[in-house]
């Protein structure tokens, strides 16, 4: 008997993660009619990053609607701007929120077929303020997910537990016999408040293995295997 009946997965960092940030600007500015170097836009990059002086509701809404995602990140995007002209918004529709900027880890796949194949529901649990299924289906594993529960559409995102009562409610599946996989232990750790086990995952380099072979070991899949195959 496995140890669990679903897997709630994050998305970014966990499951996906992104191109090259600093080719990505390159590309974007020369659209824009602009050269630059990727060193010139590594540093912007930096800047973007560092921004602390954004507004705290606007903060605590950049996932719970869409509206409130795009405010955040083209208030954060600023520096960018000030580079190139219009180079934030560009940077936010052609990249933040584009499907084609998301690259499954190498783990990713064959871990989600493992888990589908033992009968194991599989949700996605995602703080975003777009429609990140479009990236799952570019992958070809979007039919590999049974649910996904994204914060903009909600209207609340993680840690807040309802998020996750409601991608059990939907894999139809008691919290307890769950376990939350991440990389935040803030946001994701929340998953524990409503019963479920959780795996925060530390972190790797861009497209390294992802190390979710943990899950399988966590849902007694690899004891499965082994016992059928003796």
């Amino acid at each position: 008997m496995l140890h669990f009946d679903a897997v709630l997965f994050d998305s970014g960092d966990t499951l996906f993660h992104k191109r090259l940030i600093p080719e990505a600007l390159v590309r974007l500015s020369a659209g824009l009619g602009v050269s630059i170097g990727e060193d010139e836009a590594a540093a912007a990059w930096r800047e973007a990053k560092a921004r602390t002086d954004i507004d705290p509701e606007v903060v605590f809404g950049r996932n719970r609607s869409e509206e409130g995602h795009r405010r955040y990140y083209l208030e954060r995007y600023r520096p960018l701007d000030e580079m190139v002209p219009g180079l934030g918004r560009a940077f936010y529709s052609g990249f933040k929120t584009d499907a084609g900027s998301m690259v499954p880890y190498p783990d990713t796949a064959d871990t989600l077929l493992r888990l589908r194949s033992h009968g194991v529901r599989i949700g996605v649990v995602s703080n975003t303020g777009w429609d990140i299924r479009k990236g799952y289906e570019i992958a070809g594993i979007d039919h590999l997910v049974d649910t996904f529960v994204l914060s903009y559409q909600e209207g609340i995102a993680k840690p807040e537990k309802d998020l996750f009562i409601e991608a059990c409610r939907r894999l139809e599946v008691r919290p307890e016999r769950s376990i939350m996989v991440g990389n935040d232990a803030r946001a994701d750790g929340g998953a524990a408040v409503v019963g479920c086990t959780c795996l925060i995952l530390p972190p790797v380099g861009r497209g390294e293995t992802r190390g979710l072979d943990a899950v399988l070991r966590l849902i007694g899949i690899d004891h499965a295997d082994a016992a059928s195959a003796a």
